[in-house]
């Protein structure tokens, strides 16, 4: 058995939620805004290197730390709190939020490289998508080690709501287009 394969194996071979035209993953915003992910591979798996695999599972042990720390301490929230919203009548946004509690959201990050006190555009987007589908404040919760959490709080951005919309609607107009074109 070697360990490396076993970790990538465990991220590369997970049931993902099954992708379909008109759905879209508030996870997955950044990359289609910056077009790194692209209509004509949206059903295709791309394969997480090891690297990113380790850095996926240990943001998953410290975010399942963090749930077990408020269950202990009493404290009243709600994981994976999963909400659509309707951007037009063929276009679902899917916002799932990591910790919900009665008046803010906390959605955690493991990130590659540090983070200063601003928040990087490459979370800014999934953040006022679970605005937009809560209207909590929402705060980012940078995990980091040796074990910590460090929220900054979320400022909505009527612009960067535009453009999420105006994005998804692009991407599926062009997905759509591609489908039709294979079939």
């Amino acid at each position: 058995m070697k360990i490396p394969e076993v970790i990538r194996k465990s991220v590369n071979e997970r049931e993902e939620h099954e992708r379909e035209i008109g759905r879209y993953w508030s996870s997955e915003l950044y990359a289609i805004i910056k077009g790194y992910l692209k209509p004509e591979d949206f059903f295709k798996k791309k394969e997480i290197n090891l690297s990113g695999c380790q850095m996926i599972l240990t943001g998953e042990a410290m975010e399942e730390k963090l749930r077990k720390l408020f269950e202990k301490q009493g404290i009243a929230f709600q994981a994976q709190v999963k909400r659509e919203i309707k951007i037009n009548d063929e276009i679902t946004l899917v916002v799932q939020n990591d910790f919900e509690f009665s008046d803010f959201i906390i959605e955690t990050k493991f990130p590659f490289k540090p983070v200063g006190d601003r928040i990087p555009e490459r979370y800014a987007y999934q953040l006022e998508a679970e605005y937009r589908a809560s209207y909590k404040t929402v705060y980012l919760g940078i995990l980091s080690i040796p074990f910590d959490v460090r929220l900054i709080k979320y400022i909505p951005s009527q612009k960067r709501w535009q453009k999420i919309k105006r994005s998804l609607k692009s991407f599926h107009s062009q997905l759509k287009e591609i489908w039709k074109n294979k079939n």
